[in-house]
């Protein structure tokens, strides 16, 4: 909370080069950083100290830094350095600030005798308002926004220019037009990283030239194609998992999880999607931090939702799903600590010169490597379902949805690597690829999002997705001798033959157990070894037979081949297809042309 209260600022010490006459100076956001404002003039008392009147600002933040009335005797280091842009928040009342001065840039300062390197702006935004300055600020200058002496000047060519002093063998910088709010962005106003330029003998033969594509206060802010896309998945989001849970007969345990992994999505993305308001990520800038909680929590619920689905039993030596979030738990911890600094250093370091790029990268990442890990059990699981399944149904389940989604988070997983490649490649090599960067990051958000609109597609043109029930398996009760076992093959013939119990579509092991009144191991067994085929290839071997047997009949010589095999009990023209190839070797056009 940001309270308005007076601060008043005392020099507790004065580098011993000040004059005895100097006049001392506040200067920052607060007044546009104008280095001679009398109105935050500074007063000497009887003992020597420097002290202002209580000031009363109306920032949470502000940034400032203290000058004898110009820019050319602005404070600096004791040897010289540019003083870093002091920053202060107001999150708790301060009634006295102390600070030291060292150093004077006229005095102590380099900027005079330092090598300089010429920056050239080549072009700026067609919106650059008419006569507006155009500033350079960087680690050169403490990063102040509005320093007149680095005002670009305009030459004959239409470019800008301007003679920056070299202080570090790395120069980093940005362009604003005076102010912090006025910054060089990236599309649709997003900050942009700051530019950079490893210093070399060559840097200084020839200027160091530059484009302004994006000023951040000329963005259409929180409204784009790239944010809509987002708000339309976050919101059909909170729709679905309304429509998911409206059905009867569903998978209460596995659209439960569902539910709260669609519920996380949505809120993930509505959160990226109110940073690029301007207004609400200065008021609430750690918001920031909850897009990254995905990172640790989407592939353990997907997870475990697809073995809710799927009715994947646990090994009994598998760990308790609940260790699966140890990871999300730690990451939380750590980024408790930025919850708990002062904003101004929070924004510090996640936008600016501070940013703590080896804890993201380290939790990134993990964060990958942990996602690759979940993608392939997921896989597995899911491919051993589809393997294992033909044991018990008769037909097709609708999972062919799945693939799509895992298509999607393998696309995702691809772009997250090529992420890190790029990067290190940009570090190691000293050339900024931030433009490739975001567009990459922006593809994965897109493909990430798309994860929503494939469920809602589902939800509407096949529902019975979420309505996969549970089939329950009946342990064997007793041991069978040769008798029982050829009595069942009997049976089982005469229910296939007589009573076409194929002829269901949704035909399962457990329902032709129940019809022969035995117990489903048994009955898979004598199927398995009474006629060496697995439970659905058994069925369809009756259906295929039925099939060919009235394409032969004149009353269906009018009738399609689809009609007829959903006669027949298929379920699908693709379960149809390949199962009529496996069991007789050709295409149903095929079979009848030869």
């Amino acid at each position: 909370m940001f309270l308005n209260a007076q601060t008043t600022f005392v020099l507790d010490h004065v580098a011993s080069s000040t004059p005895t006459n100097a006049t001392l100076y506040l200067t920052g956001s607060f007044n546009e950083w104008e280095p001679g404002n009398s109105r935050y003039k500074f007063e000497k008392n009887s003992d020597g100290k420097y002290y202002t009147k209580p000031l009363v600002f109306e920032d949470a933040t502000i940034m400032f830094l203290v000058t004898r009335g110009s820019w050319e005797t602005a404070e600096v280091e004791s040897d010289g350095l540019p003083v870093l842009t002091r920053k202060i928040s107001f999150s708790q009342p301060i009634d006295t600030l102390h600070l030291k001065i060292t150093g004077w840039a006229d005095k102590e300062g380099r900027a005079i005798s330092a090598k300089k390197i010429t920056v050239k702006v080549t072009e700026i935004p067609k919106s650059t308002p008419p006569d507006a300055p155009i500033y350079i600020a960087g680690n050169f200058n403490g990063w102040v926004p509005g320093d007149k002496r680095y005002k670009l000047i305009k030459v004959e060519d239409g470019s800008y220019e301007i003679d920056v002093p070299v202080y570090w063998p790395r120069l980093t910088y940005k362009f604003t037009r005076g102010n912090w709010y006025t910054v060089e962005g990236k599309t649709y106003g997003r900050p942009r990283n700051d530019r950079f330029q490893l210093i070399t003998n060559e840097t200084f033969d020839k200027p160091l030239e530059e484009k302004i594509m994006y000023w951040e206060d000329q963005s259409s802010g929180l409204f784009n194609p790239y944010t809509l896309i987002l708000i339309l998945a976050g919101i059909q989001g909170i729709f679905l998992i309304f429509i998911i849970n409206s059905y009867e007969n569903n998978n209460r345990k596995a659209n439960r999880v569902l539910s709260g992994l669609i519920f996380l999505i949505a809120i993930i993305l509505l959160t990226r999607v109110s940073l690029y308001d301007r207004d609400i990520y200065n008021s609430y800038p750690r918001l920031s931090l909850f897009q990254d909680l995905v990172y640790f929590l989407y592939a353990p619920i997907f997870f475990i939702y697809i073995k809710k689905l799927l009715k994947i039993p646990s090994k009994p030596r598998e760990l308790s799903q609940w260790w699966y979030f140890v990871p999300f738990v730690i990451q939380v911890i750590v980024y408790l600590l930025f919850f708990i600094e002062p904003l101004h250093l929070f924004i510090d370091r996640a936008v600016s010169r501070f940013y703590p790029s080896e804890i993201y990268i380290t939790i990134g990442g993990i964060a990958l490597l942990f996602n690759i890990w979940f993608w392939f059990k997921i896989k597995n699981v899911i491919k051993n379902y589809l393997k294992n399944i033909e044991d018990t149904y008769s037909y097709d389940q609708d999972v062919n949805y799945l693939h799509t989604i895992m298509l999607l988070k393998g696309g995702c997983l691809v772009l997250w690597t090529v992420i890190f490649i790029v990067g290190g490649y940009s570090y190691i090599m000293t050339n900024s690829l931030s433009t490739l960067t975001l567009f990459l990051v922006d593809s994965i958000w897109i493909l990430f999002s798309l994860t929503v609109f494939l469920l809602g597609y589902y939800a509407i043109k096949q529902p019975a997705i979420f309505k996969i029930h549970e089939v329950k398996v009946e342990a064997a009760k007793t041991t069978s001798n040769d008798n029982e076992f050829l009595q069942l093959k009997e049976k089982l013939i005469h229910i296939m033959e007589v009573d076409k119990a194929f002829l269901d579509p949704a035909l399962s092991l457990p329902d032709l157990a129940q019809k022969l009144q035995t117990n489903v191991h048994l009955l898979s067994r004598t199927i398995n070894d009474g006629f060496d085929k697995n439970f659905r290839d058994f069925v369809n071997q009756y259906r295929v037979n039925t099939f060919i047997e009235k394409v032969n009949k004149e009353g269906y010589k009018n009738h399609t081949f689809l009609g007829i095999a959903l006669d027949v009990g298929f379920n699908s023209k693709s379960s149809f297809n390949r199962s009529f190839k496996k069991i007789t070797g050709k295409t149903p056009r095929e079979y009848f042309n030869a």
